[in-house]
Order: C-alpha cells, then structure tokens, then sequence
C-alpha cells in the first residue's frame, strides 16, 4: 500500500511517514528487507527516494549503483547526508555529493574526515569550498563551522594549490574575522610580500586623490568586491617585510615600500596607502639591537613624507587596545601613558625625533582619558 505510492506524493507530512517506515523496517528486518523489495516497474525517482530513505552507508550506495546506474543523481540529490553513519570509503560520497550538485553536504563529510585526524583531499576540500559560493542548496544547510575547519586544514596543508586557496579566502572573506579563530593568512602573507597586490586592494577600496571615476557607478559586482578588500585590510596583522618561518627582513620591508610608493603615487592613492601601512607596522617585530621597534621600520615612520603613515600606525595603536573594562581611578591609561612616553623617548634617543613626536602624542591623548575618567568618577561619588 505504502511502496512505491506513497512515494511520489508532495505532501511533507506524507513523505515523512513514508521515510519514517521505510527506516523502521530497515532497523527491524536489515539489508535482507530492503533487498526483497521488488522494485519492478518503480520509477527512477522513486527508487530514488527509498535508498535515501535508508542510512548513509556504503551498503545503501552499492545498491543505488547497481540499480540505479546512470541515474544515481535521484539518490544522491536526495540523500538524508549524515557522515557519521560512515565508517570508511567517504571520499567516494564526497564526489558524488559535489558530481550532483551538493557541496554544502560535501563539506560536513570532508570535516568529518579532517575530525578523524586522516589525510584531507586538498583538492576534493577546495573544489566543495569554491563550489558552496554558488550552490543553490538551502541556506540553513550551510555550516559555516564545517567551513572555517576545513579552511584551516587547507590553510595548515603544505599540498594546497595556492590559487585555489587564494580564491577560498577570498570568497569566505567575512567568516576569517579572527573571532572565528580563524584568518586569511594567505592573503595577509600576499599583501606583505606582493606589493602589486597591495597596490590593487588599495585600488578596489579607495577613490584616487586625482578625482578618477569620480562619476563612475559600481556594479554590484564591484561593490562586492571593494567591500571585501576592505574586509582583508581591516584583518591585517602581518606587516611586509615578514618572512614565513625566517623572520623580519628590512631590505625586503624597504623595497616593498619603495614599489607601494611609486606605485600608488602614479595611481593618485599615495595618502591612503600610507595610513593602511602605519596602521599594520604596529605588529612588527623589535629590532636586533634591543629597540623595541625594527629600526628599518622605525626611520620609514620617521620620514618626511610619512605623516599618514604616522597617524595610521598611531590609530591602530589605540585600536589595538581593544575592548576593556574603564577602571574609575584612570590607572590603565596612565600606565600606558607612561608605555608610550618611554616608548618616543627610547626612538627619539635612536635618532628618530618626528616618531617620537606622534608616540607623545599618544601618551598625551591617554593622559587626558584618565583625567576625564576621574572627572566623571568625582561627579558621580558627589
């Protein structure tokens, strides 16, 4: 009575009953109930909807290759897709899912697999990732969790295609926010070695100075893309000059600056990428020499022409405080006050007396927060 009519019917509360037997009777009776149900004169599709009716198993995809052959897609596009019910072969249920249409699926099998602590399919990972940009499988299926561990995994692997990669993050820019736990580490490392590509962010965020399309409208793709290289540079932490593993190198923080410069001077971008250059030499390392700043960074802020490149690096020195907790007495901002004092006394005491200037500033600023913090404590007690 119930097989197979009850499986071609759109009404949701039907189709659940129909799923609902058909599990109970694989729980009660096993394989050897399924395999004595005649599906003669059944139709591909609701062959289809009976194996997905069944656990996610390699047992139920033998059979929906054999009896279903080249229309397996009525399986796989349907297919109630827990991982967890797998013991071994997954890769090959992550090809079908991504062959038919089902990245989002893919990808909770391939965090599952990554989970397990065996060995990813780079590949396999990237093409799902790159795939859920455009799939047209409901939202509520996509597990944003699932993704950022399997870019992680990507991100830690040695066998991934940079390219695809770039593309991953690029893509899943607003999930690497950091408090995610996870960032876009190779596109920061692209912006702190590639200064064309610096150049080109910093083109796709800002308008030229020299008035250039001024009156050009975006499209949305455009919009998408500006928002998202705004996105990378807010997420910046690793300065140019870094080099993965073998630390802080100035001859190449030097050149890359140089090229920034001509560069973003021809296009009209010259201030604005000065300030984003500040802001992310906050995080470089000290010098050798005990400094507590790299002195080849230390003379670039000092520099004539680097009056934004100071406010940069002294704005995201306030950023960089981050959230906290305002204590009445106005000790925290006097105790950085005295950080920064000490800070522009030991550059200025180097040779670097505009630097030295702007970190006063900032003790300055924090000195008078402790003494409209007091102010407003006094006012309250009265």
């Amino acid at each position: 009575m119930i097989l197979p009519e009850y499986l071609n019917l759109v009404d949701k509360r039907l189709e659940q009953i129909t799923s609902s037997f058909i599990t109970g009777r694989f729980w009660n009776r096993g394989w050897t109930w399924v395999d004595s149900v005649s599906m003669k004169g059944w139709t591909y599709q609701e062959t289809g909807r009976f194996f997905a009716a069944l656990p996610f198993t390699k047992e139920t995809w033998k059979r929906v290759s054999v009896i279903l052959g080249e229309s397996e897609v009525e399986y796989w596009g349907k297919a109630n897709v827990n991982p967890y019910q797998v013991d071994s072969d997954l890769e090959l249920a992550i090809d079908k899912l991504l062959q038919y249409g089902r990245p989002y699926a893919a990808i909770d099998c391939i965090d599952k697999i990554f989970h397990e602590g065996k060995s990813l399919k780079e590949t396999q990972a990237t093409s799902a990732l790159i795939a859920a940009i455009t799939s047209s499988e409901p939202s509520y299926l996509l597990n944003n969790h699932n993704i950022i561990e399997v870019i992680r995994a990507l991100q830690d692997s040695d066998e991934t295609d940079p390219d695809q990669l770039f593309r991953v993050e690029w893509a899943y820019l607003p999930l690497l926010d950091g408090y995610s736990g996870a960032s876009p580490k190779l596109l920061s490392n692209r912006l702190a070695t590639d200064s064309s590509f610096f150049c080109e962010v910093i083109r796709l965020v800002y308008r030229s100075d020299r008035g250039l399309l001024l009156d050009a409208e975006l499209t949305d793709q455009e919009k998408a893309m500006a928002t998202n290289a705004y996105r990378l540079l807010k997420e910046w932490k690793i300065p140019p000059g870094m080099r993965k593993g073998n630390g802080f190198s100035g001859e190449d923080f030097i050149a890359w600056l140089q090229e920034v410069k001509t560069t973003c001077n021809s296009s009209g971008h010259f201030d604005v990428a000065l300030s984003q250059i500040g802001e992310v030499l906050v995080y470089c390392p000290p010098d050798p020499s005990g400094l507590w700043i790299n002195q080849n960074v230390a003379e670039a802020l000092n520099a004539k022409d680097a009056e934004k490149m100071r406010r940069g690096f002294c704005i995201e020195l306030f950023n960089s405080r981050g959230a906290h907790w305002v204590d009445p007495t106005g000790q925290p901002e006097r105790d950085l006050a005295e950080k920064y004092r000490q800070q522009a006394e030991d550059v200025e005491n180097a040779g670097y007396q505009r630097l030295a200037a702007s970190l006063r500033g900032v003790a300055d600023s924090y000195d008078r927060d402790a003494e409209r913090i007091i102010a407003e404590q006094d006012q309250v007690d009265d």
